[in-house]
């Protein structure tokens, strides 16, 4: 079946369309989204209590995913604590509730690794 390309939109054009959409969202539902790594860690430097943000398991275990691994995450953080992917997002969509466990070693990994950073770069 042959479409008119007077009809259809290019490629660019589709990905030029859906940008722009991304874009028109406006702030209300980034606010909406639940804050990153980076958005985390600004909070927790102003407070200046030095202990971690006051937000829910689910959020905090993203932030350190986030920081921990990058992009990918969800399938990173999944390995290394020996779960499914598929349990890690319906963890962070509230599905179900983090286990401790998994907590307690995000936790724990991403102070092993603020130290070897801090041991190679030095403290500012």
């Amino acid at each position: 079946m042959s479409l008119s390309s007077n009809s259809t939109l290019s490629v660019a054009e589709r990905r030029a369309a859906s940008r722009d959409r991304r874009i028109a969202l406006g702030k209300a539902e980034f606010a909406a989204a639940a804050p990153t790594g980076q958005t985390l860690v600004a909070e927790a430097g102003r407070r200046g209590n030095g202990g971690p943000p006051d937000v829910s398991a689910a959020v905090e275990l993203r932030a350190v995913g986030e920081l921990l691994y990058g992009r990918r995450w969800i399938q990173e953080l999944a390995e290394d604590l020996g779960e499914n992917p598929r349990q890690v997002r319906r963890w962070i969509s509230g599905e179900a509730a983090v286990k401790p466990r998994a907590l307690a070693w995000a936790r724990d990994e991403a102070r092993k690794r603020a130290q070897a950073i801090l041991r190679l770069v030095g403290e500012a």
